[in-house]
């Protein structure tokens, strides 16, 4: 058909004679042997049928290998420079580097290198963060300390440790924007939570993802101070968002860490929080929040049965109190979810339309953590 289409004069003989048809005969056979060649040659690209490449689509393609690790280089660096997209940044690189994986020693050459790129990098660092979020979901040692219709508590910590490690899990009859709005808002924070003696401070310019806060509470006559990376990645596909508050973090020139008051006490914290819309057409968001904190100095007994009961039950109290603030409309919360500067609450809102579509789920019929697994994840 390629030839005939190309070439249609050798099928012409009406106005030939028996000599000229026989060069053609032999013209004929000869370009017909090398469109059978050129067919056989290109046979390896031509597309299975089904959407697939055919059995020899591990041969290597006529690319520039530079150019597929540069573009995508480019287009990580540009979903990362205004804010953290991960799930969409993660996928770009890691189909690069599968795309590169897929050929010779050039390629696994030019796939190694995209790797050791600073941005591919700073990628899987947010991506292994990610990645301990499965913690909510993994059995764990903790022992349950109190438990209710609502909520669960539970905590462990070895006898003169100087650090503790708890859990809640807890149901909150809000959408997951209202639930977010009061931590989101983080200058409003003195107007729900009165443990905060002042409103939390951007160390860095903020975005919807991604920031670095300051906080200073009073608990126990004490003053704590955190200093701690804020990340957070929306998931479509199962609909939940990924908290991570971690006091270990890279600190990059443009971060000038303040010094800590005299009068204060700086811990190191490290929680995962996993907001999960309740789903099926119902409303509501449970979190699952896990924290290890590092204080510093050896607990006293007395001061983890207070945090186990009291202060936790009234911190609980309080983030439901904010949840249900940023749903009245004369709230200053309500007013900022309906001018959604950044665009956080609208994606929220795009996570909880994922959620209405899978079955309900509930605090005692959470999710396996495979909802993390994705097919791009970086290694």
């Amino acid at each position: 058909a390629i030839f005939q289409r190309f070439s249609p004069r050798f099928f012409s003989t009406r106005a030939m004679d028996s000599k000229s048809a026989g060069r053609s005969r032999s013209s004929c056979s000869t370009v017909c042997l090398v469109a059978v060649m050129t067919i056989a040659a290109l046979r390896p690209w031509i597309s299975s049928g089904r959407g697939e490449m055919g059995a020899c689509d591990s041969l290597p393609r006529l690319v520039n290998l530079s150019s597929v690790a540069r573009d995508a280089v480019a287009q990580a660096e540009k979903l990362t420079a205004q804010d953290l997209q991960l799930l969409d940044v993660e996928a770009v690189l890691g189909k690069a580097v599968k795309r590169l994986e897929q050929g010779g020693k050039q390629q696994a050459a030019a796939a190694e290198d995209l790797r050791r790129s600073t941005v591919y990098q700073e990628v899987l660092r947010y991506s292994q963060l990610f990645d301990s979020a499965r913690a909510t979901l993994q059995p764990t040692r903790f022992k349950r300390v109190w438990s209710r219709d609502d909520a669960e508590f539970f905590v462990r910590s070895a006898p003169g440790a100087t650090w503790f490690e708890y859990k809640i899990v807890a149901q909150i009859d809000q959408s997951l924007v209202n639930c977010m709005a009061p931590l989101h808002e983080r200058e409003l924070i003195l107007k729900y939570q009165p443990v905060f003696v002042e409103p939390h401070r951007d160390l860095i310019k903020p975005t919807a993802h991604h920031a670095v806060v300051r906080t200073l509470a009073r608990i126990l006559g004490f003053y704590i101070e955190t200093v701690f990376e804020l990340v957070r990645i929306s998931n479509k596909d199962f609909g939940y968002l990924v908290e991570i508050a971690k006091s270990d973090f890279p600190v990059k020139d443009r971060l000038k860490l303040p010094k800590r008051p005299f009068w204060s006490k700086r811990i190191q914290v490290d929680t995962k929080n996993l907001w999960l819309p309740v789903g099926g057409g119902e409303t509501g968001t449970i979190v699952v929040s896990v924290s290890r904190v590092q204080v510093g100095v050896p607990i006293p007994s007395k001061a983890l049965r207070f945090l186990a009961n009291s202060f936790t039950k009234s911190i609980l109290g309080n983030i439901k109190r904010g949840c249900a603030l940023s749903s009245d409309e004369t709230s200053p919360w309500h007013k900022r979810i309906k001018r959604d500067a950044d665009g956080f609450y609208r994606e929220l809102s795009g996570v909880e339309e994922s959620a209405r579509k899978r079955r309900q789920i509930s605090i005692s019929e959470l999710p396996s953590e495979d909802i993390f697994d994705r097919p791009w994840s970086l290694q």
